[in-house]
């Protein structure tokens, strides 16, 4: 023993001094940690091997378990103390950007279907309230076969409606699944015929113009031939979009007014220099001018009518024209 002793002291004195420091510190951790009592599973960490002294190895780190939780269901029966456990169920995650993706696919291909699906796509407009057009003719310009309910717009149509067909005064549009597609329309009433240059367009008692089509039935009895254009209507007098006001309310009047006092079956003239009248059919013409006063001139040419049958005069032209200066001429 004296001998080992002797030769530890031995071999410390020979060992330099920074290799004993190092071996101080080494006892001294390897001290501390068997004061703190490592231990892994129960049991004291393995040692490890040094130069100098031996260290216990560090106590490794656990790492959370990957398992997901489980919820656990507990169903009461009805007795105190009794319930049953039902099998526990896994938390399912969801990933939400798998979830757009699956609900944008399913949009997309719905669209598509309900786009090109026969069952979404029109035949033709159901129209009401035609009077003196058919519903062959509408259809033909609205143009609506085999297009998808979806892409109708009800302004697009009513627009398409007023321009091609300035008799309906008002146009209403339902568009409805699965390829309904309703108009509502009401037709002017015609009241005068008038004739120009060929050309014969009807007109209401708005003095809107539209056009005579073949399939209008019967004209209005009261024809106007005319030999220029009605006076011309301010911009501001021009009625529902494509429709044209021709002439003013108050010259429709007038010419209603005018054809009670014209032989029947007799056509009215109008002359931008002369005004309105008719062709009488004892030989005459008459002319009452523009529409003002047309109740005083027609009162007017009574008075003048009567004193030429009394002369037994054959005027060839009668004019009232001017209330103050009325006259007639014997020839041209």
């Amino acid at each position: 023993m004296a001998e080992s002793n002797r030769l530890g002291s031995i071999s410390q004195r020979t060992r330099s001094r920074p290799e004993q420091n190092i071996d101080r510190r080494l006892r001294e951790k390897v001290r501390e940690a068997k004061a703190r009592g490592n231990t892994y599973d129960g049991r004291r960490t393995p040692p490890v091997m040094v130069r100098g002294g031996v260290v216990e190895a560090p106590l490794p780190v656990r790492k959370a378990s990957k398992s997901k939780a489980r919820r656990r269901y507990d169903v009461s029966l009805g007795v105190p103390g009794a319930e049953m456990r039902l099998p526990a169920l896994p938390q399912i995650a969801i990933d939400l950007r798998l979830l757009s993706g699956v609900l944008v696919a399913g949009l997309a291909f719905l669209l598509y279907h309900l786009w090109n699906s026969p069952s979404f796509r029109v035949d033709e407009a159901e129209i009401s309230g035609l009077q003196r057009l058919n519903s062959h003719d509408v259809n033909a310009v609205l143009d609506l076969e085999d297009e998808p309910i979806f892409a109708i717009d009800p302004q697009e149509l009513v627009q398409k409606a007023k321009e091609a067909f300035p008799e309906f005064s008002s146009i209403q549009v339902e568009v409805g699944l699965p390829r309904l597609v309703r108009l509502t329309v009401e037709e002017r009433q015609p009241l005068l015929t008038w004739k120009q240059d060929g050309r014969t367009v009807l007109i209401d008692a708005n003095g809107i113009a539209f056009p005579q089509r073949d399939l209008a039935g019967a004209s209005p009895p009261l024809v106007i031939e005319a030999f220029s254009s009605p006076p011309v209507i301010q911009e501001e007098g021009a009625q529902d979009g494509s429709a044209v006001q021709f002439m003013s309310v108050e010259m429709v009047s007038a010419i209603l007014s005018m054809s009670g006092q014209a032989p029947k079956d007799t056509p009215l003239l109008y002359d931008a220099k002369h005004g309105l009248g008719w062709r009488d059919n004892r030989g005459w013409e008459v002319y009452l001018g523009d529409v003002s006063e047309i109740d005083m001139k027609l009162r007017v040419y009574q008075a003048m009518i009567e004193k030429i049958n009394k002369e037994g005069l054959s005027p060839v032209l009668v004019s009232v024209e001017y209330t103050h200066t009325p006259y007639f001429r014997l020839e041209r």
